[in-house]
């Protein structure tokens, strides 16, 4: 099976537990929330989900401390340069849907700088959990994946006015959404954590 199909089935069963459980939750206890938030938080969730299993976050069943570093900027560049350009595009376009949703969806995030700091914060959360993981944590992955933020941001700044002010994405208090932003990010890593020994 290919890693693409291993990243699909990972993340699309976990999202098939979590995401009718948020959209219950919500329906419950967050009644008024617009129904294209509700829609581009599932979104959201699917999409962590896809990064979590993407970048192979330690779950319940593979969870040990052996740390692999590379600390050194640029240092796989000369080792095989056209497989290091490769992984440094996907890196980006990995994260380049992080920088459009953040800040359509969070009001305190529609600025430049508050979304690069939380695309280089959920990038640095990835790599440091990789080191439960036996997966290589590399500076360039960090800066790489903060870029992918900084153009996804680029783009929100395009679409902002056309979703979210007409959808009305920042009304009745964006930070209650399962805790904001860390608490998504916090909820999509638990049940890839404990849902994936199970498949």
């Amino acid at each position: 099976m290919t890693r693409l199909a291993v990243i699909g089935l990972e993340s699309g069963a976990v999202s098939a537990l979590l995401v009718p459980a948020m959209l219950l939750g919500w329906e419950i206890f967050r009644r008024n929330m617009p129904k294209v938030r509700r829609g581009l938080l599932a979104v959201f969730a699917v999409y962590l989900c896809g990064v979590y299993s993407a970048t192979g976050l330690p779950d319940a069943g593979n969870c040990a401390f052996r740390p692999r570093l590379q600390l050194l900027p640029l240092a796989g560049v000369m080792k095989d340069t056209p497989q290091y350009l490769m992984d440094s595009l996907l890196n980006i376009v990995m994260c380049v849907p992080f920088g459009v949703l953040v800040p359509l969806l969070w009001r305190e995030m529609r600025s430049l700088k508050r979304t690069a700091a939380a695309g280089f914060c959920f990038s640095a959360a990835i790599e440091l959990a990789q080191m439960f993981s036996g997966r290589l944590t590399d500076v360039d992955d960090l800066i790489t994946n903060t870029l992918g933020a900084v153009i996804g941001y680029g783009i929100a700044k395009i679409l902002y006015r056309q979703v979210a002010v007409r959808h009305r994405l920042h009304d009745a208090g964006s930070q209650a959404d399962l805790m904001g932003l860390p608490g998504m990010m916090m909820v999509c890593a638990a049940a890839m954590f404990w849902v994936l020994p199970a498949l």
